[in-house]
């Protein structure tokens, strides 16, 4: 990437010692380069697609900073300090310099008292990650349960030729039409292996895909494939979206 000077977030550096009432704000330059393209989604879709990326890959910091963007920009302010939690737990005391810069940079959207949660994390008051109080947009902060369900440690469990790492290869990288590509195949091909599905669901729930859902049903049908209670859940599910619609 040819950005490396690019400084993402600006803010006064005597806010860390807060010496200073400067006027907050919060800036990306070059935005283009650190959004991904979610086309026509609609808001809850767009952040939606950013909280499965990030629990796909915890460790991509250009995804927490592009939640954090979009929850700044969309005035979301709650979902906003979720992502900032997500992001200080991700980096574990590490990379203190954009900790600080998403932090003091998105003050002006919170509330005090998450500030000075931030802060006094930062500045080593907590002992540890896991002490920040996250809330229900929080995906990996203490004794929530949520989408980190999806965080799994299977680069060490499959053959990087799998089709499973090659699906959340290109998850992301947002490709997730070549995802569910990947996943529709080896699923014809393997239906015993319930990863595949479980995966594959999430993809078409994430994106609305009943059309797809449905051509995949009906070809495990004719191969006789025995289908699992989760099938009918996500079928139920659509039905419900059709209903509503």
């Amino acid at each position: 990437m040819d950005n490396n000077n690019t400084q993402l977030v600006t803010y006064n550096d005597d806010d860390v010692d807060e010496h200073s009432e400067s006027k907050d704000f919060f800036s990306l330059q070059n935005t283009g380069v650190f959004w991904c393209n979610t086309g026509t989604l609609h808001n809850a879709e767009a952040l939606e697609k950013l909280v499965f990326l990030i629990a796909k890959k915890p460790k991509c910091l250009i995804n927490h900073v592009q939640r954090i963007y979009y929850c700044f920009q969309e005035n979301l302010n709650e979902q906003l300090y979720a992502a900032l939690v997500d992001l200080l737990i991700i980096l574990n005391k590490q990379g203190q310099a954009i900790s600080w810069r998403m932090v003091l940079g998105t003050k002006s959207r919170l509330i005090s008292e998450q500030l000075q949660e931030l802060k006094s994390y930062l500045k080593g008051d907590q002992v540890g990650a896991s002490l920040l109080r996250g809330n229900q947009y929080s995906i990996f902060s203490k004794g929530l349960v949520g989408a980190n369900k999806m965080v799994r440690q299977i680069e060490n469990e499959v053959k990087k030729d799998d089709a499973l790492i090659i699906a959340l290869d290109h998850i992301q990288y947002s490709q997730l039409d070549e995802a569910k590509t990947v996943l529709e195949e080896a699923i014809l091909i393997q239906p015993e292996r319930l990863d595949l599905h479980q995966e594959l669901f999430e993809l078409y729930k994430l994106t609305g895909d009943s059309n797809r859902f449905h051509q995949l049903l009906a070809n495990l049908t004719r191969l006789g494939v025995s289908m699992t209670d989760d099938w009918n859940q996500l079928n139920n599910y659509f039905k419900g979206q059709n209903n509503n619609g």
